[in-house]
């Protein structure tokens, strides 16, 4: 439980240029000045820090998939 706060306190924190959607699959990076931001390019698809998998569910709350 309080992982799953601790994440959602740093999405939220993150920056992102984009509204996101429940229901669809986000993932989180850290930036070359360890600043985290989330993004819809998987992490096969770049080279940025990784930092996890998630989804927005409809409670607004976001559900780590994998790491």
């Amino acid at each position: 439980m309080m992982e799953q706060f601790e994440y959602n306190n740093l999405i939220y924190s993150a920056k992102f240029s984009f509204e996101p959607i429940v229901g669809e699959i986000y993932h989180l990076y850290n930036s070359k000045d360890d600043s985290p931001f989330l993004s819809l390019i998987s992490p096969e698809e770049c080279n940025w820090e990784y930092i996890g998998t998630f989804q927005l569910n409809t409670d607004k709350v976001w559900q780590k998939l994998k790491s």
